[in-house]
């Protein structure tokens, strides 16, 4: 791994994210955005964008050496996932509910699809769309309830009838059809899916706007989640996945996914659900900017680990 390479990218990543929330930020400040539309903006990126890039990852060729490598990113996934979990509830127990959403899901759409292109090839992105799909539902379940503290929104029927986890089942039905989208569906899945990322920024930017950073800053609750999420949750991965018979680039491709920075559904299923969207907003900028030092280091310390 070229880590001159890897450095760019990560800057390249992060300074994009932040031009976008500046023009977020631009736009709520020239009153074009107001806080009802961020927020139908944060359900069209969430029911509409991300199901989009779900289905067009998992449409394609079906393979038994895919199937076994997404298979294992997937159950990796999951485990690490409800362990970066199991941390944040020994750290916070029943305190810092966005804090311990913050530290269980990473932005690993953004910043690592990216990293995995361009360092590992574009064939190892279907790995990481796989564990993307398997965090689907931990997010909309566990991950909902976090932020609102509202059972009835983790019902059975409003889990299996949710956008995102009808696209995860539609991804998995095409990809062991090995149907890969065509024509006006390939146009339309991934213009929708091009809208994900935009969306997001713009409704952090806006978030972002209302945002006190001085009381964020002065929150040491900031830094204790950022140093569970940049750290010990990549430290702990590091030591899990280097004993297993699993390929280097497995394990490469799940170390820049649970490395990435906090995610961006931290402040949009804060403000969809009821949750301090504001102190979301600040912990994901925050995180973004820590992890242009911190995802190389773990990233190097991976490669002499695997």
């Amino acid at each position: 791994m070229d880590m001159g390479q890897t450095m760019s990218i990560m800057v390249t990543q992060t300074v994009a994210m932040f031009l976008m929330m500046g023009i977020g930020i631009a736009l709520h400040a020239a009153r074009y955005l107001d806080r009802a539309g961020a927020q139908q903006l944060a359900s069209i990126a969430v029911y509409v964008a991300t199901p989009a890039v779900v289905v067009n990852s998992l449409a394609t060729d079906f393979s038994w050496d895919k199937l076994m490598n997404a298979g294992i990113c997937a159950v990796l996934c999951v485990v690490l996932t409800l362990g970066s979990a199991a941390i944040a509830w020994l750290v916070y127990r029943d305190r810092q509910r966005i804090s311990q959403f913050a530290i269980m899901i990473s932005n690993m759409g953004f910043i690592g699809i990216p990293l995995v292109q361009s360092v590992l090839g574009e064939e190892y992105v279907f790995y990481v769309s796989a564990a993307i799909a398997a965090q689907v539902p931990i997010s909309w379940t566990y991950g909902i309830w976090l932020v609102s503290q509202d059972k009835s929104l983790m019902s059975p029927r409003k889990v299996l009838t949710n956008p995102s986890v009808i696209a995860v089942a539609v991804g998995i039905v095409l990809f062991f059809c090995s149907v890969n989208l065509s024509g006006v569906l390939e146009v339309t899945a991934v213009d929708m899916g091009n809208l994900n990322t935009g969306l997001a920024m713009l409704v952090l930017g806006s978030y972002l706007a209302e945002t006190d950073f001085r009381g964020i800053l002065r929150n040491k609750n900031v830094y204790l989640t950022n140093v569970i999420r940049l750290i010990v949750v990549p430290l702990l991965t590091i030591a899990l996945l280097a004993p297993l018979p699993v390929s280097i680039e497995a394990k490469l491709v799940m170390l820049i996914a649970f490395a990435a920075p906090c995610g961006t559904t931290t402040a949009m299923f804060s403000q969809m659900f009821g949750g301090d969207y504001r102190f979301g907003a600040g912990l994901v900028s925050i995180s973004t900017l820590l992890s242009m030092v911190t995802m190389p280091v773990m990233l190097f310390l991976g490669l002499l680990a695997f």
